[in-house]
Parts: C-alpha cells; structure tokens; sequence
C-alpha cells in the first residue's frame, strides 16, 4: 500500500526497502524477477512487470533507475526524485539534471545539424524574415525581431507602448457570439484579416476576450464547436494566411488542440506559408502547447514557421508540455524567435541554442545566395574574431586566453573555430589557455597541436 501510493523517493527509503526484502531473504534483484512470495514481494513483482496504471507506469520508471549495492555491501544508493507529480520528469538529485533529457538533445542536434543543408531554402527563409522584420517587428525583448505591429490609429507614447481603444477593450466587439455558429462566415472572417500588400502579407487578428470569456470550460461543447468552425473557416484561407495573431481574448489549451488536429489532417497544405503565431495573454499552458508541438515536428507543415510567441499565459507552463516544446523547437530549421516563459533551465538553453544555430544558418545562407550571383562583399570581422587575429599577430600583451561557453565563438564557422587554434603559433605572449564548451572539433585540435610544438610560451592548456 505504501508503495503504491508514493510520489516521491529518497535515497533513505530506498535503502530501507532494500533492508525489508534482505531481510526476508535473498537479494532485491531475486524478489523482481523471481516468483514473489510475500505481499512486499507481490508488490514489487507488479511494479517491475508490465506497467497497467499511471502510479505503475511511475513506478516502473523508478525501479528501472535504482542503483542497487550489493547485499551487505553498505554503499550508497541512487535514486532519482520525481520533479513534478503530473509531468513525471525525473532529476537526478546528485546532479540535479533531467535524466534522459541530455540524451534527447544530442540526438536531436545530430538529426538537425548532421542532415545536409538545403540553402536554397534557407535562403527563402532568410528573406522572409526580412520581410517580417522590415513590417515593424523590433522589440528589445526578442532580440529585434519580433514585437506589436501598429494599427492605424494607434498612438505610441514616447516610451514606445501602443495603445490604442482597441488595445484597451481587446478588438473588435461588434459581434454577438452564440452557440449556433452561424455568425462565423466569411464576412466576420474578413473583419478580422489584416493585409499588408507591401510586404505580401495577410494576417488573421482576433483579440476579443468576451467570446471565451462566455464560452469558458462551463460550455465545452459549443466552446469546441466555435473553435472548430472557426479554424475550418480559416483553412479556407490557408494559402494566404501568413501570420495567426490570437492574443489576449482568453484563449484556452482546446483551441490550439483543435487548430494542430486540423491542420495534421492535410499538414502540407493548411497554412503552408504560414510565419508567425502570436498566442501571448492567454489560458495555454498544457495540452495546447504538447499537440502544436506536434505540428512543428512533422516535416510536411509549416516550413515558413518562424515566430512563435506565447509569453504572459495566465498559467505556467507544465513540464509535459515545456518538454515536447523544447523538442520540437531544437528538430525545426526555421524557427528563430520563441517567446515563452521556460522555467526548466535545460530546456531554456536547449530552445535559445537551437534559435542561435537557426539564425547563424540564414546568415550562412545569405552569404551562398551571394556568392552564386557575384555580389558577397567582404564581411567585417567579429568581436572575437579580431581577438584572435591581435594573438596570431602578437599585438597584445594578453597571458591568459579564458573562453568557456562564449555564444560570440559558438556562432563562428567551423572553418573560423579551427583557425582559432592556428593563432597560437606565433604568440609569445600567452601563456595558459582554456576553451571549454565550444563545440570544438579535431580539425581545430590538429591546428591547435601543430601550434604548441612550435610555440615555446604556452605552459598549462
């Protein structure tokens, strides 16, 4: 029974569950796969087999992960902890990182990283963002890219906040919303589409709060109902919709559910140019956020995804959900801005160093565009590019080389990081060098090696 209804293990109780099953004889590894014989034998023997309800599946997970010492052996036992009780992700408490998730991530960097390189997409990426960039898109919080585009009418205070009667009340409220979905046709459709034939593009805006305010999870049928409509009704306009725009009006974790059980019906033609989601302001938090995800996975939609923005939900992210977002983010090649509030650190990094190699393979990819049709200019050398120029040349008096981790040296090319190691040739100057966490590679190993036999200063790398 006690067994049965734990949520959380310590090395302690693992230790006295190990002393309960020596005691009535043999070893813990004989009771798992052994006939079970006592009512604590049993309910190991059913923990350890196939696992039939989510307290098992739980406890299956834990089993699998002790760390046994021998019987009578005395030593430590390992146990990982349950972090959160409705995710099931597991920490390690010595290490305090989530097990498998590193696993998970590597992988994925080899499947993304390791396939080969289609610049003639990236490069169509690469100006659509400039398009996105040029319509108003730039707020410090994204890292210029990504912000409110301003409405006719809209008035912008000398802060930079847009505010507007529309801001205030939250859109259009002209509409009386009812069960029957009658009032969601092509003429309210329309009220909502914003054009900007400049910049070839076409977004759907909706931000009134009253319609889920009054269908909330009370009214689930019709809510879903008016949900499903009303993305049947924008995948009418599949080919022309280029940003979804559905912030502040309440939006619950069913409509993002409904909208990727939709579009993964027919993923390569339901919003095929599809740019930007903007779901800030609202109710998603779980569910939603696992079966978009979904979408961003599959390989036949949205190819032209570049902005994701869900910051500022009235709930927190669940680990479920912060996971399958991390995943799908660090497989997608084409997202570059993903506002959301993570708070596991692993997969905070995960998703900001996905976003960082994506953003480096547009520029890359301008830069291949350019040299096909004869118009690559020499580029101006980065901040730690010149750093490593002044060491080859000898024009500092630097002892100490530190870089651990630098985002600057992570985006160079591996060409660059390779002749970073050549630098050091020359130098008469340095004399202890540390380049850690770099995603260093033999090639800059060799260059670096065929360096230190000549160089005479270098005493501790």
């Amino acid at each position: 029974k006690r067994l049965s209804s734990f949520k959380e293990v310590s090395a302690a109780d693992a230790f006295q569950k190990r002393k309960l099953l020596e005691k009535e004889g043999g070893s813990p590894s004989k009771h798992a796969v052994g006939a079970p014989q006592t009512e604590l034998q049993k309910i190991q023997k059913k923990v350890v087999g196939t696992p039939q309800t989510e307290i098992q599946k739980k406890m299956h997970a834990v089993e699998q992960s002790l760390t046994w010492s021998p019987a009578g052996g005395g030593g430590a036992t390992s146990v990982p902890l349950w972090k959160d009780d409705d995710a099931g992700a597991l920490l390690n408490p010595q290490e305090g990182s989530e097990a498998g998730y590193s696993g998970k991530v590597v992988e994925n960097r080899v499947t993304v990283r390791g396939a080969p390189k289609d610049y003639e997409y990236l490069y169509d990426l690469c100006v659509k963002l400039e398009r996105l960039k040029a319509q108003g898109f730039e707020n410090p919080h994204f890292g210029d890219i990504i912000a409110v585009v301003e409405d006719e009418g809209d008035t912008k205070e000398e802060d930079g906040t847009i505010t507007s009667l529309e801001g205030v009340i939250g859109g259009k409220t002209n509409t009386t919303y009812t069960a029957n979905t009658d009032w969601i046709n092509e003429d309210w459709i329309n009220e909502h589409i914003v054009k900007d034939e400049k910049y070839d593009s076409i977004k759907f805006r909706f931000r009134d709060p009253m319609l889920f305010k009054q269908f909330d999870k009370t009214r689930e049928k019709s809510r879903d109902d008016i949900i499903r409509t009303m993305v049947q009704k924008l995948l009418l306009h599949a080919n022309d919709i280029t940003q979804l725009e559905l912030s502040h009006c309440l939006l619950p974790d069913s409509f993002l559910k409904i909208l990727a059980g939709e579009v993964l019906k027919k993923p390569a033609e339901s919003f095929p140019n599809l740019q930007l989601l903007n779901f800030e302001s609202n109710l998603i938090h779980g569910p939603g956020i696992e079966a978009l995800s979904e979408v961003i996975l599959n390989e036949s939609a949205w190819k032209y995804l570049q902005a994701i923005m869900m910051e500022n939900q009235q709930h927190s992210m669940t680990n479920e959900a912060e996971r399958a977002l991390a995943e799908a983010v660090s497989r997608s090649p084409s997202i570059v801005v993903c506002s959301a509030s993570i708070q596991s650190p692993y997969k905070l990094k995960e998703i900001n160093d996905t976003l960082l190699y994506n953003g480096d393979q547009l520029r890359l990819a301008r830069r291949d565009h350019q040299t096909k049709e004869g118009t690559l200019k020499d580029r101006k050398r980065t901040e730690i590019e010149v750093y490593f120029d002044s060491i080859a040349l000898n024009e500092s008096d630097v002892e100490e080389v530190e870089i651990v981790g630098d985002q600057k040296f992570l985006t160079l090319h591996d060409a660059e990081k390779a002749k970073s190691g050549e630098a050091f040739a020359t130098n008469t100057s340095v004399k202890s060098v540390k380049m850690t966490h770099l995603g260093l590679q033999d090639d800059f190993a060799q260059m670096f090696g065929d360096a230190i036999a000549n160089n005479t200063t270098i005493e501790r790398v």
